[in-house]
């Protein structure tokens, strides 16, 4: 009896210990609380994280489902696609245009960052950026922005990612305010560096070498010494040592670059060590020190195995290792060719505008020869006939689909150059009136009026006044003393087309005249061409000029120059 009481009493001192202990977890926060603070993709939070979708799909509270999706998404590295998907489909039914637009651009980053599927994220970004349109949130919708000139980048298409890159930057120096908190204030400032050191890369990539340095050494000096930028720093510290590296000052090169190396590695932004690496190779390169060479691009290599990660600027790399062993060590030679093999194929397949670059650089048929040579092999003669073959006949429905595309083109500049020499080519009324005396017509204006139509547009257009931009058919009607019907009846009777055509009409036929009869035109950008000729967008201007013309304007230019023998 006596232990029996010894145990109640010790029962009834542990038992409010062990329930305690016991007691389960059950707000969203405590739930949360439990993993919020773990490191992304570590799979030891998805128990707790599971359990909260649970709690939230029994107690349809979908506003909690959907941060229980973007946990998945964080910490489950495997199924970031799926809980993205289900994130997406939940904002959709339950949640704002913010939440859609958020869980959109999260997928596309997954996407690049995580599976380098450039065209797929470059989707998810382009949905995003349609819903962050007209929100308050103006933080959220630059950061698309952000993301969608990366991956432009990424693609080539680097006048448009350089348009993207300055709206954010403009975005983020204009809003450091007093009333956003500490986090936003530091949160803005990243991006802000981000940007820049976006814009920095772009221009070196355009060749505008004084304006990149000259951003570098910006956010160089906005970043040394700040811990809380460190990985900025870094990338500057690069920017600065390839600067260095085109200008021959290999040592500064080196020492930049070494110390921006640490932290890319920490922070795992594994495209930008392989650059790094790339440049240690080439100034190895040029100071004839074989076996430093070989060991950065070797690294250059290990990280397009393990990540399948690799920039257009550092796949010479390859040419090099390859050339060093050939006659030395066959193994290395093969492996290395084939290395080169996978690059070129993921680059062409990614980096749309590569293409032609890559297979200019390094002969894309001579490489898979040089790769059969090398097997050794019962079948390695009939597997080089094969390839010979085969590339032949690739290249020969390539030049012939070439002959007969510049055949066509040249037909059609042939055309409208003719179209212009009679005269036909302008836009001119499609009824001649000799006299004041006018035929029944459909519609109510007078004579009297349409002569003053007539005679006010015809001086609109020998001022060239089409040429200002945002012209509107109501803000001309205004200038020319009438109204927007009126205007649109005459455009449309007398010169057979509506008021938006008629427009089109005028600037490409002045743009037309000038590149055929003023030699400096034909220098110009698209883009300069378009603001010459009132057109706002680069695009808006191509389509316009093939609609017209029947031909791109960059097809006009070089048939242009080469009939006029200018180079």
């Amino acid at each position: 009896m006596k232990k029996y009481r010894y145990f109640l009493v010790l029962f009834s001192a542990f038992s409010h210990l062990l329930f305690s202990q016991q007691k389960k977890i059950e707000t969203y926060k405590e739930i949360r609380k439990s993993y919020e603070k773990m490191a992304i993709d570590d799979i030891r939070a998805m128990p707790q994280v599971r359990y909260y979708i649970q709690k939230a799909k029994k107690e349809k509270k979908f506003r909690k489902l959907i941060q229980g999706y973007r946990d998945g998404r964080q910490f489950d590295l495997q199924n970031k696609i799926k809980y993205s998907d289900s994130a997406i489909q939940t904002s959709l039914k339950y949640g704002t245009n913010l939440d859609i637009s958020n869980d959109y651009l999260s997928k596309g980053i997954i996407y690049y960052f995580y599976q380098k599927k450039y065209k797929l994220a470059l989707d998810e970004y382009l949905k995003a950026h349609q819903y962050s349109k007209g929100l308050k949130d103006q933080y959220n919708h630059y950061k698309v922005i952000y993301h969608l000139g990366i991956v432009k980048t990424h693609l080539g298409y680097f006048d448009e990612a350089l348009e993207h890159f300055q709206e954010c930057l403009t975005f983020y120096s204009s809003n450091h305010s007093e009333n956003l908190h500490v986090n936003e204030k530091f949160n803005y400032k990243k991006a802000y560096l981000n940007s820049l050191h976006q814009i920095t890369v772009i221009n070196r990539y355009l060749k505008n070498f004084e304006k990149s340095d000259s951003l570098s050494n910006l956010g160089y000096e906005m970043t040394v010494n700040n811990k809380d930028f460190s990985l900025e720093n870094s990338y500057f510290l690069k920017c600065n040592g390839i600067s260095e590296f085109h200008n021959k000052r290999f040592q500064k090169s080196s020492e930049y670059l070494s110390k921006a190396l640490p932290v890319l590695l920490e922070k795992n932004d594994f495209a930008w060590s392989s650059v790094v690496y790339f440049y240690l190779g080439k100034i190895s390169e040029a100071q004839n020190n074989t076996e430093n060479v070989l060991y950065n691009y070797s690294k250059v290599d290990s990280i397009f195995q393990k990540h399948q990660v690799i920039l257009p600027e550092v796949i010479k790399s390859y040419n090099y290792l390859i050339e060093h062993y050939k006659n030395k060590d066959v193994r290395k030679q093969l492996f290395y060719t084939n290395q080169l093999l996978r690059v070129d194929s993921l680059l062409t397949k990614d980096f749309s505008y590569l293409s032609s670059t890559l297979h200019k650089d390094y002969d894309r048929k001579t490489l898979i020869e040089e790769k059969d040579q090398i097997m050794r092999s019962g079948n390695t003669k009939i597997m080089i006939a094969k390839i010979l073959i085969i590339s032949g006949s690739v290249i020969i429905f390539f030049f012939t689909l070439r002959f007969f595309r510049d055949r066509k083109i040249k037909r059609k500049y042939i055309l409208l150059q003719e179209r212009i020499a009679e005269g036909t080519y302008y836009v001119k009324d499609v009824v001649q009136e000799d006299n004041e005396e006018f035929s029944l017509r459909k519609t109510t204006i007078s004579p009297e009026m349409t002569l003053e139509i007539k005679k006010k547009l015809k001086k609109f257009e020998n001022e060239l006044q089409f040429k200002k931009k945002g012209l509107t058919q109501k803000s001309i009607a205004i200038k020319l003393g009438t109204n927007s019907h009126y205007l649109s009846i005459y455009i449309n009777e007398n010169k057979g087309m509506n008021f938006n055509k008629y427009m089109a009409q005028l600037r490409i036929n002045y743009i037309t005249n000038l590149l055929n009869t003023n030699n400096k035109y034909l220098q110009y950008t698209i883009e300069a061409l378009a603001e010459e000729c009132g057109i706002a967008a680069r695009q808006n201007f191509t389509n316009l000029f093939i609609e017209i013309n029947g031909i791109r304007p960059t097809d006009y230019i070089k048939n242009r120059k080469k009939e006029l023998g200018i180079t």
